[in-house]
């Protein structure tokens, strides 16, 4: 018996089949009209902005000045041989991007005779988190480098000259410690990087001028917008924002009082063996500008570019005598004798002391039942001693004596009065506030005051501690009779546009509450004690000076050592300056800063030179 097939027309298994192939193509047709026709545009705006990369290009920084529109820091170009890894050829797998760029780093380094420092890991980073940007292989090519790249260019695939902004400073390490230094920015703002595709960073200042005043410095930075293919390389170039420049910064300072300050500080005579660390500042008495301030050691800003070795700049970083550190304002060191002027003050204010007020020195006093005699730095004694001698010849007995009468509240009121023991209100840098002791610090200490701190403190030693910056204020109150300042040095902020958007300007701290005449018999004993006292070597031929020296002693691991002072003013009937020079191992006052305020002095007021008075191999004075 034979039994046909069912007919394929009647085969309720292939319909059902049918029914679900014609149903999925219908889904299909519905889902694919929907993703082109209905959402098309939207897929599309997608894509494109997948394919979209913004790029941050950093603004130059603003030009710094001095007071007479001298450039002090600028920006010069920078010409980098550099590669484009999207235009070295196709790679089948990313790893292979070293490869191929090695090779054709190989090449160039054959072709222009400079040796490599870029590593595979450097190339694979860039390809990986910058790619369409150039990497760039060599910094700061010299002239004839950069002739040797452009002939050879041809020859290398991918490599191309770049000109980048490089922070510099014509003047060299002049004022360098007021300036300071820039680099890269190692932390970014974070809304900033989520704007950019590729984030390129801005120079940032780190110290002096280049900190304080980085967020004017800066400028604003632009932007470029790029399209790359899916393989992530440059497709075409949409445009540019450019970016604006820096703001221009005036400085108070005068590169020509800048030079002069710090060639005589250079030129300090010190003992033999002896090496040089100090610092200088020249104020404007009626303004508190500052019109030079110098620390050495220094440094030269100019490398800390690109294109400087890391071991060169950790080497000026990591110097023990710290040259990058600006001992104007951050180093702390007892005032000695200059402190003097100050303590006579304390007491003529107190009507404690009066002008006529006379001491017996004999080279030494007993205090108490202190184990030691408290000596005067002559030995031999001064004999009978007044107000103005005690001055003019810094005699410390008389300073031991009247200074436990006055009492250490009255001496430390005054010393507050001139700005000691808090910071000056500087406007660039970190400045220390250094230390005025008094009984409540000591018995912080655990201890408790005595009259033997009230006549070290009396001479400027004790706890004592002051800054250059604060005793050249010190100096300044005294020559504009009694208006203590606020010091500063950032004279005027002006917009790219010409905008000023900071003006520096002249603010009072203190008026001294001594009288007119008292404050007028300290500053003629200052004058008498360049005359014919124990700061002779600072006489200028021509003009009358009015300063104190002073030796404060020190310990360290290898014996005691002497700091040495001036604090003074120019010229004595109608002061326009005042100056504050300290030098960390010397001799004395009298030998060591005395010289140097005398030439810093003839030379601001141009007299050619300074007197010819020298101290005797023997006076070893404050």
């Amino acid at each position: 018996m034979i039994i046909s097939a069912p007919s394929r027309e009647h085969n309720p298994r292939l319909r059902t089949v049918g029914v679900i192939i014609a149903s999925g193509l219908f889904v299909l047709l519905v889902a694919l009209w929907r993703v082109q026709v209905v959402r098309g545009g939207d897929y599309g705006a997608k894509q494109e902005n997948q394919s979209l990369r913004r790029i941050r290009v950093p603004a130059a920084r603003g030009e710094i000045v001095d007071r007479n529109g001298v450039i002090l820091a600028n920006n010069r170009p920078s010409y980098d041989v550099a590669i484009y890894l999207d235009q070295l050829g196709r790679v089948s797998k990313r790893t292979n991007i070293v490869r191929v760029a090695q090779a054709t780093l190989g090449i160039m380094s054959a072709e222009l005779g400079m040796p490599l420092t870029i590593t595979d890991s450097n190339v694979l980073s860039h390809y990986e988190t910058r790619g369409p940007l150039p990497l760039p292989v060599w910094r700061d090519l010299r002239p004839e480098q950069v002739a040797a790249f452009a002939e050879r260019a041809s020859n290398l695939p991918g490599a191309d000259l770049i000109v980048m902004p490089v922070r510099q400073h014509p003047q060299g390490s002049l004022a360098a410690h007021l300036l300071g230094y820039v680099t890269k920015a190692d932390e970014n703002d974070e809304e900033e990087i989520e704007k950019f595709y590729y984030y390129q960073p801005d120079s940032v200042g780190r110290q002096g001028v280049e900190k304080a005043c980085d967020e004017y410095l800066r400028g604003s930075p632009g932007g470029r917008t790029i399209r790359v293919n899916p393989a992530g390389m440059v497709a075409n170039d949409l445009g540019e924002k450019e970016a604006e420049q820096g703001a221009r910064v005036m400085l108070t300072i005068d590169v020509r009082l800048q030079r002069i300050v710090e060639q005589a500080l250079a030129h300090t005579p010190l003992p033999a063996g002896k090496q040089l660390r100090g610092a200088a500042v020249l104020l404007d008495v009626h303004t508190g500008e500052v019109l030079a301030m110098a620390s050495l050691p220094t440094f030269d800003p100019n490398i800390f570019n690109p294109g400087t070795p890391a071991q060169t700049i950790q080497a000026v970083l990591n110097d023990p005598a710290s040259p990058t550190f600006n001992r104007a304002i951050g180093g702390r060191y007892a005032p000695g004798s200059t402190f003097k002027t100050i303590t006579l003050l304390a007491g003529l204010e107190t009507s404690v002391v009066s002008p006529r007020d006379t001491v017996v020195c004999t080279g030494s006093l007993r205090i108490g039942n202190w184990p030691r005699p408290f000596k005067c730095w002559d030995h031999n004694g001064h004999g009978s001693v007044d107000a103005y001698k005690a001055i003019t010849e810094s005699c410390d007995v008389w300073f031991y004596e009247e200074g436990m009468k006055i009492g250490v509240d009255a001496i430390t009121r005054v010393a507050a009065e001139f700005g000691l023991g808090q910071p000056t209100g500087f406007d660039v840098g970190n400045e220390h506030s250094g230390l005025v002791p008094n009984a409540a610090w000591k018995r912080a200490q655990g201890d408790r005051w005595r009259e033997g701190d009230t006549a070290q403190l009396s001479i400027g030693q004790s706890s004592l501690l002051v800054t250059p910056i604060q005793m050249a204020c010190v100096a300044a109150t005294f020559a504009n009779r009694g208006t203590c300042l606020h010091p500063y040095v950032v004279k005027r902020i002006e917009a790219a546009d010409g905008q000023v958007v900071h003006e520096g300007q002249t603010d009072v701290r203190t008026h001294l509450s001594a009288k007119p005449d008292q404050i007028e018999f300290v500053r003629h004993a200052m004058l008498g004690a360049v005359q014919e006292g124990t700061v002779r070597a600072a006489q200028v031929k021509g003009m009358n000076v009015a300063g104190k020296t002073g030796t404060a002693e020190y310990d360290t691991k290898d014996g005691r050592r002497n700091r040495a002072w001036f604090i003074g003013f120019a010229p004595y009937d109608d002061p326009q300056v005042a100056l504050s020079v300290v030098i960390e191992d010397a001799a004395s006052g009298s030998h060591t800063t005395a010289p140097v305020a005398g030439e810093i002095f003839a030379q601001v007021f141009g007299k050619g030179t300074k007197g010819t008075v020298a101290m005797e191999s023997g006076d070893y004075a404050d």
